[in-house]
């Protein structure tokens, strides 16, 4: 049975525990916690968030690194990008003290950056001795560079502490859905949603153009990875909360009866290659 997850933080405004209890409610198995302490009219530090996602028999599945400039990651001042790092390390630090060892983090932001040199590839060796001893598993998210995730993979072949957070909208406004099909062996995470392919919009499965079917699911076979969603929903569409979570269940109870229809038919196509290659005179 493939589990089912939503981002903690999905387009309205209301407490983080009224949030926790609607999700459950829905009929999710887990969240996905942002790494910062929520603040304004209904103030909770990260560490309640995951008391309260335990407390309501929700798994935590992974946390998401704290915004952060994610372009001094490959500064080439030493010292700037020691500073990013800091903070980086405290958080893995923190996450594996609670028993988490899944931390998604962003490589670079925005496009216009220059081509990925030996700075980044620093950082990462900055990092790794820390998720190491952590027991803590870094899923590089496919955001704005395709080039910057396959750069530091092919530096650190084998390395077990990196792995893939994959996230479908980004995938399909910079088309990068090659890299599910040539890095799945590294899938660590996954951030499912949909869009029009012209803005990153954080919609539900199906609301959007994104092809699962054939883009996505195919190269999901054997990974066991829950089917975790990051959404932001559009208030006007669905303006009342719970409707919203209810039928984001049903859209990822979909894709995940459509990835279990899928193993089945091709477990189906191998025995009869099995069948057809040893007993090819048995019809």
């Amino acid at each position: 049975m493939i589990e089912k997850g939503l981002f903690v933080w999905y387009g309205y405004y209301n407490d983080y525990r009224k949030r926790i209890e609607m999700i459950k409610k829905a009929g999710f198995d887990g969240v996905m916690i942002w790494w910062e302490d929520e603040v304004g009219d209904w103030p909770i530090d990260r560490f309640e968030m995951v008391r309260c996602a335990n407390e309501a028999e929700l798994t935590v599945f992974n946390i998401h690194m704290a915004g952060t400039d994610d372009n001094l990651m490959w500064n080439p001042d030493n010292a700037v990008r020691e500073e990013h790092l800091k903070p980086i390390m405290k958080t893995i630090e923190e996450i594996s003290d609670l028993g988490y060892n899944n931390l998604v983090l962003h490589l670079c932001e925005r496009g216009d950056v220059p081509d990925p040199d030996v700075p980044l590839l620093r950082s990462i060796e900055a990092l790794l001795p820390y998720a190491e001893r952590n027991h803590v598993t870094l899923s590089l998210e496919n955001t704005w560079r395709s080039d910057y995730l396959e750069y530091v993979w092919q530096a650190f072949p084998g390395v077990k502490e990196l792995g893939f957070c994959f996230d479908t909208s980004h995938a399909n406004l910079r088309d990068q859905f090659f890299l599910l099909e040539k890095y799945n062996h590294l899938l660590s995470a996954l951030h499912i949603s949909d869009n029009d392919g012209a803005a990153d919009r954080h919609w539900l499965p199906f609301d959007g153009d994104i092809d699962f079917t054939s883009k996505v699911l195919p190269f999901l076979k054997g990974k066991d990875v829950p089917f975790t969603m990051e959404l932001f929903s559009d208030l006007k569409k669905y303006p009342d909360e719970q409707e919203f979570l209810c039928l984001a269940h049903q859209r990822i109870s979909k894709l995940a009866e459509d990835m279990e229809k899928l193993g089945e038919k091709s477990d189906a196509n191998m025995e009869k290659e099995k069948n057809d290659l040893f007993f090819p005179f048995s019809k």
